[in-house]
């Protein structure tokens, strides 16, 4: 089980403040109007440290105030100290089946010494993980623990059995104290009438990770339509917990707990109903009058999506794309289900096979919900849920108006015009917003004359020309490093490389980083690095790859993954490096079959020479190293490690290796071995491909906290960047927070030493992959902070839905 310790969560802290401010200069907390967990009613700083407990290296806490407006004060005592985080323990012991979550006021004094703010719930076994989206310094703030946004670690007990709240401010690079402030902790309670199953049986397990995402889709989903849901977990099921509530999800469910099962029997012969999702078990589509289908792979590659049969649903939309690989679908065992829409296959034919079945007691969609073509699966469920709600459309009709043009900083379509014209509009900038104005007035004129689905037509389609006209109004800089990282080798899906290059080229950007070759395989022919399976049949990739940038007069930087010898490596190649232990292993001897020992000789000559190799096979622009690093900070230990430090050191280490793993000198040497076994790759291949191709460029995808990563990863990217081994880097700043955005690119700026540092932005980690208008707001962060250019994760079926946007501005040719 992995440590809370090693869990890097999602970003939360505000940008850069200047000077923080002390314990004695935080303002008093406004009032809540929620409920206090009773333990947080403390009256004292003696009661209050009895219910906040530091963790190593953190200070008590002290209570400041008295009565409704006391709060807690929590130091962040990062200056002159070593540990990696300030994080306090808070006891809570609540009931938060029920609930949507938790919640509290939050201060951040000031956020230059902190990375990132993390939250934990503990329960039985295990956590629930999420992170405080705190935006800004100097302020109180409302800071929502949403189990819908969570992930699990161990085996938690389910939200019944909460006991701890753990707070954690994560240390950045600056060497500084700074100030919290927490207030009001208390349930987020919730009488949603949808409720989103958890599969927390899983945890642990193969799926946990899979279940967690399909929750918060299918959760942001439904909040996307404004239809109110919370999160219960699997093990707390009940039938009173179910009572009065119109719809249970199963978003991903892989089994079901024999008391959960007996709750929704009861939940559906009372007159509720269920929709869900891929392979739930059996038992679940007979409730709702289905049979399971048998689980099966999508014949000719990905479906391309869900077309509906006949007239379908009420609002359901003809067609959405989407890329499923395998399908479990549910056939009608009663009169009154039907299938209301089947799979297209990848050529877009329609197949027999059923997408969505549905019945009078639910639905179920033969696959989990994925996040392409996301208008079109907001308006899918809603078609699949306004059966459980009379007013489930007028309800989204509103939601939808409501939120067209609540954007990042806009709060409304009136915002967002007001900003328009402080910039000054072009004429079609001009006719943009005229469209989009015109399309409001319609969505009002339909919401009251009760014409829902023309309402959220006309909605969205205001919202679409806003962000238009937005995107219009961006200015272009002529000069910059505007390129994609593309982790397919074969280009976009669908789509050949000079397809997927041109693309790129009308879209204004210079630069594509293909990953053409991982820890033990090729996608072109060499001497190095066996080829991929596919060669004979798919072809040279990085020939076909840089062929059209040299078509198209596009940089081609060559992504490597370094050490991870990833899922396209044969297995026998695999077995060959387990079997003479070039393989890597943690500290429990946990062995890792697919990630090569970076302190193994052998290990760095192959990474070297694969590099070197295709440096001299192809005229590329640059090779760019990715995965250099170790895993975490649990690897690694294996026995050629213990070894060959000891013969570095000249002396043998007793109580391996948890003698390494302990502060002190021998710590600090072990550290300096590991990083060294990275760099000295980095170093061999800068020199060598130099050599072997003058001129090219080489440059990393590094992980973002240098000061800390260097130690726990053995990344030592500003030591690469001082000694001229690299020639840009790319920070994988892959956070929402504009906020937290910012603050990491000015360190991370002072840490490239001069070098160019063309920051990632992670589009594709986001939960709405093709949000345009915050892939706008980093972007220009990069420029406001003379960066000279970006980097955008990944190039693929979300890229194609916003590179129109930026092209009408922002990267215009």
């Amino acid at each position: 089980m992995l440590h809370p310790r090693d869990i890097v969560s999602f970003a939360a802290v505000a940008a850069v403040a200047g000077l923080c401010c002390s314990a004695a200069e935080i303002p008093p907390p406004p009032s809540a109007d929620w409920t206090v967990f009773p333990s947080c009613q403390v009256r004292s700083t003696a009661e209050a440290r009895a219910v906040f407990e530091p963790m190593t290296g953190s200070l008590p806490v002290t209570l400041v105030g008295e009565g409704p407006g006391a709060w807690v004060s929590l130091p962040g005592n990062f200056k002159g100290t070593t540990h990696q985080r300030c994080s306090w323990d808070i006891r809570i012991d609540a009931d938060l089946a029920a609930a949507r979550g938790l919640q509290f006021l939050f201060y951040s004094a000031g956020s230059e010494p902190v990375s990132q703010v993390s939250l934990y719930c503990h329960s039985g076994n295990g956590w629930y993980s999420t992170t405080a989206d705190i935006r800004r310094d100097g302020v109180w703030q409302r800071v929502l623990f949403d189990k819908s946004r969570t992930k699990t670690e161990g085996t938690p007990a389910g939200w019944g059995a909460v006991d701890l709240l753990r707070v954690s401010a994560w240390r950045a690079g600056a060497d500084a104290d700074t100030a919290f402030g927490i207030a009001h902790i208390g349930p987020l309670a919730s009488t949603a009438p949808v409720l989103v199953l958890r599969a927390d049986s899983a945890a642990g397990g193969p799926e946990a990770t899979s279940v967690a995402q399909f929750v918060e889709t299918v959760s942001r989903c439904l909040d996307d339509i404004g239809i109110e849901s919370a999160v219960l977990s699997d093990r707390d099921v009940t039938a009173a917990r179910l009572a009065g509530r119109k719809l249970v999800v199963l978003p991903h469910n892989p089994s079901v707990p024999d008391e959960a099962m007996a709750a929704l029997r009861e939940f559906v012969a009372g007159g509720g109903r269920l929709l869900s999702f891929y392979g739930c078990p059996a038992e679940v589509l007979e409730l709702i009058g289905m049979t399971r289908g048998e689980w099966q792979r999508a014949p000719g590659g990905p479906f391309r999506g869900i077309a509906r049969v006949g007239d379908g649903l009420p609002g359901q939309p003809e067609v959405v794309r989407q890329a499923s690989w395998n399908i479990t679908p549910a056939r009608p065992a009663t009169p009154e289900a039907r299938v209301v829409a089947v799979w297209q296959a990848a050529d877009g034919t329609t197949t027999d096979l059923p997408a969505l079945t549905v019945s009078p007691r639910g639905a179920h969609m033969a696959h989990v919900l994925l996040s392409d073509d996301w208008p079109g699966k907001r308006r899918l469920m809603l078609a699949m849920v306004a059966g459980a709600f009379p007013d489930a459309w007028a309800q989204a009709a509103r939601h939808e108006l409501d939120g067209a043009g609540r954007w990042g900083r806009f709060e409304s379509l009136d915002d967002l015009g007001a900003a328009l014209s402080r910039l000054g509009m072009t004429p079609a900038t001009q006719a943009a917003w005229a469209t989009a104005m015109g399309a409001r007035q319609k969505a009002q004129e339909a919401i009251r004359k009760e014409s829902y689905l023309a309402a959220i037509d006309a909605a969205q389609a205001a919202a679409k020309a806003a962000r238009e006209a937005w995107c219009m109004a961006q200015p272009a800089v002529p000069g910059e490093h505007r390129a994609f990282w593309c982790h397919s080798a074969f280009g976009l899906d669908g789509q050949t490389w000079d397809e997927s290059i041109g693309l790129l080229k009308r879209s204004g950007f210079t630069a594509i980083l293909p990953n053409l070759l991982w820890g033990g395989v090729a996608f072109y022919p060499g001497e190095v690095l066996p080829p991929y399976a596919d060669l004979a049949r798919r072809g040279d990739q990085m020939q076909l790859c840089l062929d059209a940038c040299r078509k198209y007069g596009i940089e081609c930087h060559v992504w490597k993954v370094n050490w991870n010898m990833g899922s396209a490596t044969d297995p026998a190649w695999v077995q060959r490096m387990v079997a003479a232990g070039r393989v890597q292993q943690d500290a429990q001897g946990v062995v890792s079959e697919r990630w090569l020992c970076p302190s193994h000789p052998e290990n760095q000559a192959l990474e070297v020479a694969a590099m070197v190799d295709l440096a001299r096979r192809y005229p590329i622009d640059g090779l760019h190293f990715d995965y250099i690093r170790y895993p975490d900070s649990q690897h690694c230990f294996c026995p050629g490690c213990r070894s060959r430090f000891e013969a570095h050191l000249g002396a043998a280490v007793e109580g391996w290796p948890a003698a390494v793993r302990q502060p002190g000198a021998l710590r600090q040497r072990w550290l300096d071995w590991r990083r060294e076994a990275i760099t000295a790759v980095v170093r061999a291949v800068s020199e060598q491909a130099r050599q072997a191709r003058p001129g090219i460029r080489i440059s990393a995808a590094v992980f973002r906290q240098w000061p800390t990563d260097r130690d726990e990863v053995g990344q030592d990217w500003k030591l690469w960047c001082e000694r001229g081994y690299l020639d840009f880097v790319c920070p994988m700043d892959y956070t929402e927070s504009t906020r937290t955005f910012q603050s990491q690119v000015r360190r991370q700026l002072e840490w490239s030493s001069g070098k160019p540092c063309y920051p990632g932005i992670g589009l594709s980690c986001w939960a709405d992959p093709s949000d345009v208008m915050l892939l706008l707001e980093q972007i220009a962060i990069c420029r406001e902070l003379g960066t000279g250019g970006f980097t955008i994760f990944n190039f693929d079926r979300h890229a194609r839905e916003v590179l129109p946007g930026l092209a009408l501005g922002a990267t215009a040719r």
